[in-house]
C-alpha cells in the first residue's frame, strides 16, 4: 500500500510536520531548473534530464516545459509512472533484457514516445522481434562503453558492427549513441573532471564519425551529467546530456567545485533523545541514505552517524544546543538513494508547505 498525498499539510510550516519526511525547497528547485535551461538554451546540445533522480511527473514537466526535449529513465518501472504521468519522450537508458521486460517495454512503447538501447545483437533481435510483432518500430541507441565499464559495447568496430545489425532488425530503428561517463560525474577538481570526460567522449565522437561513414544515423548522441553538462558543448557530435541531480543537488555533489546549482533537498528529523554531547534524531539507516558517505545536517557545526534504521546521532564538539522535540533538517550525501525512501515531497516555499507530491516512481525497480 503506498500513502496517498496528505492535503492537510499544505499550509503548515516545516515545524509543523510529522517526522521525518523529505522536504523540497520549491525555490531553490525553479532555480536550479532555470539554471540548466538557461545554459543549454543557445548550444546545439539539448537537455534530456534523467527522472531516476526526482522519479515524479511533477519535476518531469517542470522539464519539459523549460525546453528539455524528453527525459530519461534507468528503470522500465520509472518509465511507465512517468507515461502514466503524461510524459512522453521517455529514454530508457539501461537495457531491456528478457520476456517479461521486453513485453513492458512494448506496452509502454503503445502509449509513449520511447527510445530504448541495447549493447547485444541478440538481446537486440528479441526486442526487434516483439516490436516487429506489435506493429512497432522502437527507436534504438546503440550503448557504448566510454570508460564506465558497466553496460556498453566497445566503441569503434564493435559498436559499428551491432549498429549495422541493429539498422537492418525491422522492429528497432537505429537513432545513434548512448555513452554515459558516470566515472567522470564526481572527480572534484574541474580540470581533472574535463579532462576525465574528454577521455571519454573521444571514443563516442570517433563512433558518431565511423556511423555517419557507413551512413548510419547519429541524429542522438546521449552522454553526460550533472558533474560534466559544462563540456558538453565542446564537441560536435553531442546531442544531449542526461544530467539528473542538478534539480536537488546533495552533499556528494556539493564537493565538487564549478557547479553552481543549490541543495533543494532535505530530510526533516526531530530529537528524541539526547546524551551529552549528543543528539539522537529519528531519521536512520530508512530513511537516509549513506552509500556516498554521512548526511549532514543544515545550519549545526555537527557530524551525524547513522545508528539504526531508525536513528542517527548528532555529534557536537562544543555542547549540544537541541533539545528533546526540535526539529533538524537533514541533507542527504546522495539525493537519489534518499528520494528513494520516501513516498513524499512535502514541497515548501519560505519554511511552509505549499503541495504535497507522491515520490510516484518509488521503488519501480524493475
Amino acid at each position: 500500500m503506498v500513502w496517498a498525498p496528505d492535503p492537510q499539510a499544505v499550509g503548515k510550516t516545516i515545524d509543523q510536520l510529522d517526522t521525518p519526511c523529505l522536504l523540497l525547497d520549491l525555490d531553490r528547485l525553479e532555480r536550479n531548473l532555470d539554471a540548466m535551461a538557461r545554459f543549454f538554451a543557445d548550444k546545439p546540445v539539448r537537455l534530456r534530464p534523467h527522472a531516476k533522480t526526482h522519479k515524479t511527473p511533477n519535476v518531469a514537466r517542470m522539464q519539459l516545459e523549460r525546453g528539455a526535449v524528453g527525459i530519461c529513465c534507468a528503470k522500465l518501472g520509472e518509465a511507465e509512472v512517468m507515461a502514466a504521468g503524461g510524459i512522453s519522450g521517455i529514454l530508457v537508458t539501461t537495457e531491456v533484457v528478457g520476456p517479461a521486460k521486453i513485453r513492458r517495454l512494448i506496452g509502454l512503447a503503445q502509449q509513449a514516445s520511447v527510445i530504448t538501447v541495447v549493447d547485444d545483437a541478440a538481446a537486440a533481435q528479441a526486442v526487434s522481434d516483439a516490436a516487429a510483432a506489435a506493429g512497432l518500430r522502437l527507436r534504438c541507441l546503440v550503448d557504448v562503453d566510454v570508460g564506465q565499464h558497466r553496460t556498453g559495447v566497445e566503441p569503434g568496430e564493435s559498436a559499428l558492427d551491432l549498429a549495422l545489425k541493429v539498422a537492418r532488425m525491422p522492429g528497432l530503428e537505429l537513432a545513434g549513441l548512448q555513452g554515459y561517463e558516470g566515472h567522470a560525474q564526481h572527480i572534484v577538481d574541474p580540470d581533472e573532471r574535463r579532462t576525465a570526460h574528454a577521455a571519454a567522449m573521444q571514443p563516442l565522437c570517433q563512433t558518431a564519425d565511423l556511423l555517419a561513414v557507413h551512413g548510419l544515423p547519429t541524429e542522438i548522441v546521449s552522454t553526460g551529467g550533472t558533474g560534466t553538462h559544462q563540456f558538453a558543448a565542446d564537441y560536435r557530435a553531442i546531442t544531449e546530456v542526461q544530467a539528473g541531480s542538478y534539480v536537488v543537488m546533495d552533499i556528494e555533489y556539493g564537493h565538487v567545485a564549478g557547479l553552481s546549482f543549490e541543495s533543494a533537498l532535505t530530510v526533516l528529523a526531530s530529537v528524541v533523545s539526547r546524551s551529552g554531547t549528543a543528539a539522537i534524531v529519528d531519521a536512520g539507516y530508512k530513511s537516509l541514505s549513506t552509500d556516498s558517505g554521512p548526511p549532514r545536517a543544515k545550519n549545526l557545526d555537527a557530524r551525524y552517524t547513522p545508528r539504526g534504521d531508525e536513528h542517527g546521532r548528532l555529534t557536537f564538539d562544543s555542547g549540544n544546543p537541541l533539545a528533546i522535540g526540535d526539529k533538524v533538517e537533514i541533507t542527504p550525501s546522495h539525493c537519489d538513494t534518499t528520494i528513494n525512501l520516501h513516498d513524499l515531497y512535502y514541497v515548501t516555499r519560505d519554511g511552509r508547505v505549499v503541495a504535497v507530491w507522491p515520490v510516484a516512481a518509488r521503488g519501480r525497480v524493475q
